[in-house]
Formats: structure tokens, sequence, C-alpha cells
């Protein structure tokens, strides 16, 4: 675990009210924090408490997390089209239906996109944890909800669920759809590098 780097929040602090015009004295009115507190923590000489740091960040209309920039930078991916992992989601009709990855799936998050051979369907419903939101990038779908009704999806449409209600999708068109998929459920369907 890293330790707070206080001279970097101060810095960042005193580089946005600089940039904003504002003296420490403009900060203290809007913050209610003590002139003298603002500028021991601006030079790293004082540990800010929770409160006070809210409250200076409110004033310079920053969010605290941009504070801690460094340790968000590391949960940023870049995945290019041509680093894509592609694998066999599942088989129906004789046909595969191929998935990518577009986001890492180690994340509370993962995406995927899922091209759906005419005639094809993702199998048996599924329940888990999680949500997703589906876009549809090329042709149609029919997402149908357990107990819950049956949405046919074309490009550009989009559908959000709770894992909790069973799900399936099927493309009943005599054409490929492309469908992409944003998900917060536990990712099992490839083992991770």
């Amino acid at each position: 675990m890293s330790s707070i780097n206080l001279e970097k929040i101060g810095m960042i602090l005193k580089t946005r009210r600089m940039a904003l015009g504002l003296s420490l004295r403009d900060v203290a009115s809007s913050s209610g924090v003590a002139t003298g507190t603002i500028s021991q923590i601006e030079t790293g000489k004082t540990s800010p408490n929770l409160t006070s740091l809210d409250a200076i960040c409110n004033a310079l209309k920053i969010p605290v997390s941009s504070l801690f920039f460094e340790e968000q930078q590391e949960k940023v991916f870049v995945i290019r089209k041509n680093e894509r992992k592609s694998f066999v989601r599942n088989i129906s009709n004789g046909k595969e239906l191929i998935e990518s990855l577009i986001t890492p799936a180690r994340q509370d998050i993962w995406g995927g996109m899922i091209e759906i051979p005419a005639k094809t369907d993702s199998g048996d419903f599924s329940v888990h944890d999680g949500e997703e939101l589906v876009f549809v990038l090329e042709g149609e779908v029919t997402y149908e909800l357990e107990h819950v009704s049956s949405y046919t999806l074309q490009q550009g449409d989009s559908i959000y669920y709770p894992n909790c209600i069973g799900h399936r999708w099927v493309n009943h068109t005599d054409i490929t759809a492309k469908i992409l998929i944003i998900s917060t459920s536990p990712y099992n369907f490839y083992e991770s590098e």
C-alpha cells in the first residue's frame, strides 16, 4: 500500500488555485478552512482531514479523486483493435459465435463485442450477478428476458437489465449481427493472462 504524497496533493491544490486566480483568502472564505491551514496543506507541511480536503476541493471546483491521479491512472487501459483477444463464445446451429474483449476482464466492469451469425442464439437463459448494457452495432438481435418480455433491437438500439433476470439473445435474421456488451458481472468466459 502506497503512502499519501502530501507534497503532490499540495502542489495540485496550489496549481489549481493559481489557475483560477484565487488567493489563499478567497479559498478560505469559500471553503471555511483557515488560510494558514490551506497554506500548510499546499506546502505539504500538514496532513489535511477529509472534511477540510473536501471543502477546499469544492471551493476549487475539482473532485477529491483528482488529488490521487496516479492511483487512478493505473486503472486506465487502452486496447487497440489489433490487440483484442478473440475466442469462440459458443456454437449455435453449427456456427461459432466470436467474442472479442475490448476491456480487460480483471476490472469491475468489462466489455466485449460479439458477432452473432445468422440463425444463432446465446443458448439457455443465463442468470448471474451484476448488470449489463447491450448496444447493437450491426444487424438485428432479439433479447429475451425471462418472465419479462422479448425485445427486438436494431442497429443503434440498446438494452439494460440486471443479470438476476434470466436473459438470452437470438439472431432470427439471415445476416450476421454484432453487439457491444458492457457488464459488471464476474467474467468467466475467458481466462486472462
